[in-house]
């Protein structure tokens, strides 16, 4: 029993010490993003000029906030001087744990910088250009006054609307609005609403923080010493953060209170941890309620969803069909088992029986809009070195001058695009809502909405460049879909094709849970072979065959997912009944033990594809193509 007990001492001091190494690194990286963090300069001019100034611009305010004229009026002049259209306004007066949880989140440097990265910001007053209000179609589409969860959702929209021109700025004369548990929850729950479908990310990052709390605290009976340097380590952060500005940095943020607020942090840590869990416990019960009085929307049946089964190989009609793989719905959890096919003569997988139209809408709602629409963006928006690659595989070849980008969701690569050449055209065509939404965001220049085979030939212009990044293989006719690049794509323009690569080897080794399979949205997995040789025969010339350059990446770390929401599925499909308040304990407790082995699973992937080399097979591979 003594070796047990000071086997846990141990634990608990490595714990703490670590804990003492990240609250020192963290308040060095958050001092550096406080120093950067710039505050608006004076409005020049008296009172009129000041209210000339401020009626030049639309503000989305938090209820409860009061912007004078000469803050606004400072916020025109800043976005005048610095070209900015979309200016984040962070109170003076914010409280420190608020400053620095805004500091966690948001790279000031980076901001307005980067068009993927859209962190929110203090969520109280944005500023924003005219221009940008027009192509929000109004506002933050929410009616006034805002709440703290709308307004998170209208800062992020406005910053999408204009990612390379947003800037965070101290407004010193703004005054924040006091935040209540139930404030930050909502706050919380919007900002990771990506997770929402199927990660339920908030809880887990509540959850985490009491673990710290409570590492502290207990620690202080188990391993006094070391946790005291924890405590005093996390206690200091926010005057180290917020202490004296250097030199020059004056008026950067530096919130009240700071004298006496190190001695207080932890009960008041524990105080603001504790409303934030009941306002939770409160907000979920309320949700699990409602859901339980709503019936649960009836599926369509089978013969509705499934076409008849083919016997013969879509791609090259060979009769040898081998079983590739049987798996449901990983994700959705909507009903109905999918079954892949392999051609033993020339190695297509295709989805048989296949999806209808009718099943295709069915499973199609909520995966990349509705309920999955944030859990997409955030994701497409992470990809920003993959789009760069694409990017950099079609700069070798041309020079675009007019791009159409087929199966563009919200034109996330056409931004990377457009880096590079802004002097091109860039048009995008989607069947849903999601390319009218890019061209609102000015992405592209033209968005077309429909079936690219359909639209093809009434299309206004040619282009030199069409591009479809992992697009074919969710079409029924992948052939046909080709066929029609041919009406718009100009002689000697090129064709740049990504899918997926089925013939890779972890496509075997994990199996189901595989997440390039994709079920059921995923119909047809094309080789590469069986791409050029199709290509070829439409009067292509090959320019290049990219497959470990063109991996995605992420085999581990999403199998792991895969299997998380497989084995405690998320308790917020509507379709679906309300799980046990056991499942929902166990699914954030499970969530949160296999968070190490995420981060692991997410280190041995990044190291597995630097190994692939240029002749390695990774989970995709790109083509680019020359029409003759």
């Amino acid at each position: 029993m003594a070796s047990v007990r000071r086997s846990a001492r141990r634990m608990a001091q490595g714990v703490l010490w670590g804990l003492t190494a990240v609250h020192v690194a963290e308040a060095i990286m958050l001092r550096r993003r406080r120093d950067l963090l710039a505050a608006l300069p004076d409005a020049d001019g008296g009172a009129a000029p000041a209210r000339d100034l401020a009626a030049k611009v639309d503000v989305i305010a938090l209820a409860g906030t009061a912007l004078d004229d000469a803050t606004a009026a400072a916020a025109r002049s800043e976005m005048d001087a610095c070209g900015a259209q979309v200016v984040d306004l962070v109170p003076g007066d914010l409280p420190a744990e608020r400053a620095l949880r805004l500091l966690r989140r948001v790279e000031p440097d980076r901001l307005g910088r980067d068009p993927f990265y859209t962190p929110g910001g203090a969520h109280e007053v944005v500023v924003v250009d005219p221009s940008v209000t027009a192509r929000m179609e109004g506002g933050p589409a929410e009616d006034p006054p805002l709440d703290r969860a709308a307004m998170v959702r209208a800062t992020l929209r406005a910053q999408r609307h204009a990612p390379t021109a947003s800037l965070a700025r101290v407004a010193p004369r703004l005054r924040a609005v006091p935040t209540s548990g139930a404030d930050r929850w909502r706050e919380l729950e919007q900002r990771t609403a990506y997770s929402q479908p199927y990660g339920n990310l908030h809880p887990l990052l509540v959850a985490a923080e009491t673990a710290h709390l409570g590492a502290m605290t207990a620690g202080l009976l188990v391993a006094p010493a070391a946790a005291a340097a924890a405590l005093v380590s996390w206690s200091a952060q926010p005057g180290v953060v917020f202490g004296e500005p250097t030199l020059g940095a004056s008026g950067r943020l530096r919130p009240p209170g700071l004298a006496g607020g190190s001695v207080a942090r932890l009960p008041r840590a524990w105080a603001d941890n504790l409303a934030t869990v009941l306002a939770g416990w409160r907000a979920t019960r309320a949700r699990m309620a409602a859901r339980r009085a709503t019936p649960l929307p009836e599926p369509p049946p089978r013969e509705r969803l499934f076409e008849p089964r083919r016997d013969t190989c879509y791609w090259c009609g060979g009769i040898s069909l081998v079983t590739r793989l049987d798996v449901g719905d990983l994700l959705q959890h909507k009903p109905g088992e999918f079954h892949l096919d392999e051609c033993a003569e020339c190695g297509h997988v295709f989805q048989n029986p296949a999806l209808t139209v009718e099943g295709l809408d069915y499973y199609y709602a909520d995966a990349y809009d509705g309920l999955g629409e944030e859990l997409a963006e955030t994701s497409f928006a992470a990809l920003g070195t993959i789009y760069q690659n694409r990017v950099e595989a079609l700069a070798r070849f041309a020079e675009p001058r007019a791009w159409l980008d087929v199966g563009t969701g919200h034109a996330h690569f056409l931004l990377a695009a457009r880096r590079r050449w802004p002097e091109a055209t860039f048009d995008a065509l989607d069947m849903s809502d999601s390319v009218e939404e890019a061209a609102r965001r000015g992405r592209v220049d033209t968005a077309f909405r429909g079936l690219f085979p359909e639209l093809a030939g009434a299309l206004p212009r040619s282009y030199d460049v069409v591009s479809m990044h992992h697009y074919l293989e969710h079409t029924r006719d992948p052939k046909r879909e080709l066929a029609g690049v041919l009406e718009v794509l100009e002689p000697g323009g090129h064709l740049m094709i990504e899918v997926p690569d089925a013939e890779a080897p972890w496509s075997y080794r994990l199996g189901r849970y595989w997440w390039q399979w994709g079920q059921p949205q995923h119909q047809h997995f094309t080789t590469a072979g069986n791409l050029v040789a199709h290509l070829e025969g439409l009067g292509f010339e090959i320019r290049s065959v990219e497959r470990g350059p063109a991996t995605m990446g992420g085999e581990l770390f999403n199998a792991i997912g895969l299997v998380l929401q497989h084995t405690v599925r998320s308790p917020h499909l509507p379709w679906l009944g309300v799980p046990s308040l056991a499942h929902r304990v166990a699914r954030v407790a499970l969530y949160g033990a296999m968070v190490p082995a995420m981060l692991v699973a997410k280190v041995a992937d990044e190291a597995k594809d630097a190994r692939l080399g240029p002749d390695g097979v990774g989970n995709a591979y790109r083509v680019v193509a020359r029409r003759t």
